[in-house]
Parts: C-alpha cells; sequence; structure tokens
C-alpha cells in the first residue's frame, strides 16, 4: 500500500476527487495548507487597496489518500495529465505504508482501505 499526499491550488480539489473516485481509490482526506516553493505568490491589495502585499506561503489544499500498489502509475499518470502545463503546480509525495488497520472492524491490511 502507498500513501498518496497531493498538493493542489484549491479550485482542482474537485477535479482531483473525480480522479481518486475514477479509479476505484477509498476514502481521501483533505485539508487546507499554506506554503512556499518554486511558485512565487502573486501581490494581494489590502487596505483600500492603494497598498499592495506579497505574502510568503501561498494557500493550497493538501489531499492524503492510501491506494493499493497497482493504482500508483496510473493514478500519477491521471495527475501529471490533469495538472499538465499549470502554472499554479502542485505536488505529488509517494510513500510506503506498512500497515492499515481498519479502527471499527480491526480489518488489516488492503482491505481496510
Amino acid at each position: 500500500m502507498k500513501k498518496m499526499e497531493i498538493i493542489i491550488p484549491h479550485r482542482k480539489l474537485n477535479e482531483v476527487s473525480e480522479i481518486l473516485k475514477s479509479a476505484n481509490t477509498g476514502g481521501m482526506t483533505h485539508y487546507k495548507v499554506a506554503g512556499r516553493g518554486i511558485t512565487k505568490a502573486e501581490a494581494v491589495a489590502v487596505g483600500r487597496g492603494t497598498t499592495q502585499y506579497t505574502p510568503e506561503f501561498i494557500p493550497r489544499t493538501k489531499v492524503e489518500v492510501i491506494i493499493k500498489d497497482d493504482q500508483v502509475e496510473n493514478l500519477i499518470n491521471k495527475l501529471v495529465e490533469s495538472f499538465g502545463g499549470d502554472t499554479l503546480g502542485g505536488k505529488l509525495f509517494i510513500t510506503d505504508v506498512p500497515i492499515v488497520v481498519d479502527l471499527s472492524t480491526n480489518t488489516r491490511g488492503e482491505s481496510a482501505i
């Protein structure tokens, strides 16, 4: 099993959700985060619009999902295709998950996701 962490612009959340649903993944978790990276934030008008401020951190949405090993390449390809050429960017991190336990049923392994 793998844990996929996807950091995206807020407006792409529904699109990512649909990709994950179409791949028949289990559930997903998302939350708002902020960070900095290669993409620089745009200046924002503050006050009465007379001053501009460039934030250091850019707001994003982080999606986490646990998937089966055989789903990894398919999902990477679909996400890259969806985000290709998007100047706001995003990141995808994939890590191994040795154990998953469903706390309500005590089911373990892939059947728990």
